[in-house]
């Protein structure tokens, strides 16, 4: 019998791509309009709550912050989470190489614990997010002052 996804996660905590999914036109947005503004880079998420093993996906939402690092940034930003060097040497690698019109270079910072990934094969690309949450402006209330990455960089 295979486990659900939803409860796999829950019960070893993986619990980032079901936050990815709840979000995917945000982050989306985010990505897109990033790269429009200042070219490739990283989407950043910062988790303001601990994310408990018995959320429910379906109902419950969580509460976050979003920034676009640049691509000339993203070293810099990185520092302060005390990385591997071949773990951002690899990042910076794949942000320099990606498709931002199909793909996005995402960091999850959540539970006192970094995630990065690079969404490929989404169902939307991030073009498709921006014009969708610019369509859809009122529903998704963004927040007015983004994450301020220098700020978090200092705590």
């Amino acid at each position: 019998m295979r486990i659900q996804n939803s409860a796999w996660q829950g019960t070893f905590g993986y619990w980032q791509s079901l936050f990815i999914h709840q979000h995917l036109l945000m982050i989306g947005h985010t990505a897109w309009n990033g790269y429009l503004k200042a070219g490739r880079g990283l989407v950043v998420c910062e988790i303001a709550d601990v994310i408990s093993p018995s959320i429910d996906w379906s109902v419950e939402t969580v509460a976050f912050d979003q920034a676009f690092i640049p691509q000339a940034e993203i070293k810099q930003y990185l520092q302060a989470f005390e990385l591997e060097t071949e773990a951002v040497t690899a990042l910076l690698a794949a942000v320099s190489t990606y498709n931002p019109a199909e793909t996005v270079a995402i960091s999850i910072l959540g539970n006192g614990a970094v995630h990065i990934n690079l969404l490929q094969r989404l169902k939307i690309s991030p073009r498709d997010c921006h014009s969708q949450v610019q369509r859809r402006w009122a529903e998704f209330h963004p927040p007015a002052a983004p994450l301020n990455y220098e700020k978090a960089r200092k705590n």
